[in-house]
């Protein structure tokens, strides 16, 4: 291996960019399963993956107006009302240049709290995949996802 090829393995070490992870999941309803699909296209070298992981998380952020001495102003807060970390598939040696595909279903608790969007409140799930890897890990971003609560 050149020192060319010692640096662009470094470089993607360092950065994440030794695999390009995507997530695809649909808009779902809390207490109904909901299908994930995660694809891992690993860059030109091996990749050692320790597992393929799914986060799901959902925040409120509240906005009221408060008087201060100024006059009024918007107070925010941002609360987590629910974090998760789930394992997909155990890891291993990724080949480099192959595609690798991952499919989890998950059911979000019925107690949660629904996506919501109104000037006082916002509510807001996310999902991003990722591969568990020495350095940084390749992910896919964070994604959002519009939950609703079932109507019976």
């Amino acid at each position: 291996m050149g020192l060319f090829d010692k640096l662009k393995k470094a470089t993607s070490f360092i950065t994440g960019n030794s695999a390009k992870v995507e997530l695809n999941v649909a808009n779902g309803y809390l207490g109904a399963p909901l299908t994930v699909n995660v694809t891992a296209k690993v860059g030109e070298n091996p990749l050692e993956v320790k597992n393929v992981y799914l986060k799901i998380r959902c925040t409120e952020t509240t906005k009221e107006e408060v008087e201060t001495d100024e006059g009024k102003e918007i107070k925010e807060d941002e609360s987590i009302l629910f974090d998760e970390k789930i394992i997909i598939a155990d890891g291993g040696v990724f080949e480099g240049g192959k595609e690798y595909s991952f499919t989890k279903e998950v059911t979000l608790p019925a107690d949660q709290e629904a996506s919501l969007n109104e000037t006082s409140r916002v509510v807001v799930w996310q999902f991003l995949a990722g591969l568990d890897t020495k350095g940084n890990d390749p992910d896919s971003g964070w994604k959002q996802v519009i939950i609703s609560k079932q109507t019976n």
